[in-house]
């Protein structure tokens, strides 16, 4: 179990680490070739309004999803418990109290 006591702390320092920055980067260029796709989907079956950001109905699979985000099941952070969803591609993090 990873303890946190400051979110935003403990995400720069998550992000100083060289590991997890090429992470990042590869999260990044996978998000961006995802959407690409995504992109050439919606034109080849001649939709009028191109949707850049996938709802749930252009990413039925969560692929998006899962290439821009990383989750940590189990985080305490004080007193309360549940999981971290690391934004790879903004570089933040958000605690999802169980």
């Amino acid at each position: 179990m990873v303890e946190i006591s400051n979110l935003e702390e403990w995400i720069q320092e998550y992000f100083s680490s060289p590991v997890n920055q090429k992470k990042s980067e590869k999260a990044c260029e996978r998000y961006d070739r995802l959407m690409v796709k995504n992109i050439r989907r919606q034109l080849s079956m001649g939709v009028e309004q191109i949707h850049v950001i996938g709802d749930e109905v252009d990413d039925p699979g969560k692929v998006l999803e899962k290439a821009k985000y990383e989750i940590l099941p189990s985080v305490r952070m004080g007193d309360k418990t549940g999981q971290l969803r690391i934004n790879l591609l903004e570089r933040t993090g958000e605690f999802i109290q169980d």
